[in-house]
């Protein structure tokens, strides 16, 4: 296999030996020719925010997604474990299609604010539950809302699995000027994620 070569659309360079979390995987270099510069917040926030991490002063983000750590520059690399070439392949070509899904949400709506991404960054399962219905009802199959919140927090569950807050435009209304639709859509209201 040559030092570097394409896959899905990045440039690749594959070597063995330093992952941590499974020594006989694969780490995985690619790097995006076109760069993630102004996307990197728009990707952090397709995530809940226990599911990623970003640094603006880095101006880089870890994902938890399939089951291993992705890290996102705005240089354009990409860094990941794989098991093998195959697997490798597939995750690189879940990452293509997250960053042909953040550049039509950048096109849309914009770069997120520092509103958002401090908001998105300070979330917390406390936060959270002061915008749900607090009726500890369990429709969502958890015994209090504030477990709930913090499922919905780490990816777990999806916040329209509450079946009360679908039913109440006042907290919806509330929920959406405090979060906005880019959060919310990453805590599972607006669309299947």
């Amino acid at each position: 296999m040559p030092s570097k070569f394409s896959l899905e659309g990045f440039i690749v360079e594959i070597s063995s030996g330093r992952c941590l979390k499974k020594p006989n995987s694969i780490t995985v270099e690619a790097f995006n020719p076109e760069g993630l510069k102004d996307l990197v917040e728009v990707l952090a926030l397709k995530f809940p925010p226990a599911k990623a991490t970003y640094s603006k002063e880095w101006s880089c983000l870890t994902i938890k997604m399939l089951d291993r750590l992705v890290g996102m520059y705005a240089s354009g690399k990409i860094t990941l474990c794989a098991d093998d070439m195959e697997d490798a392949k597939g995750v690189l070509k879940t990452l293509k299609e997250l960053i042909k899904e953040a550049k039509e949400d950048l096109k849309i709506g914009g770069p997120p604010s520092v509103k958002d991404i401090e908001v998105w960054s300070k979330l917390t399962p406390l936060e959270l539950y002061k915008y749900l219905p607090k009726t500890n009802c369990r429709k969502c199959d958890e015994s209090t809302c504030i477990a709930f919140a913090a499922k919905v927090l780490s990816g777990e569950r999806k916040l329209r699995d509450c079946l009360p807050l679908r039913h109440s435009e006042e907290l919806v209304g509330k929920l959406e000027e405090f979060l906005g639709k880019r959060i919310l859509n990453a805590l599972g209201w607006l669309k299947d994620n």
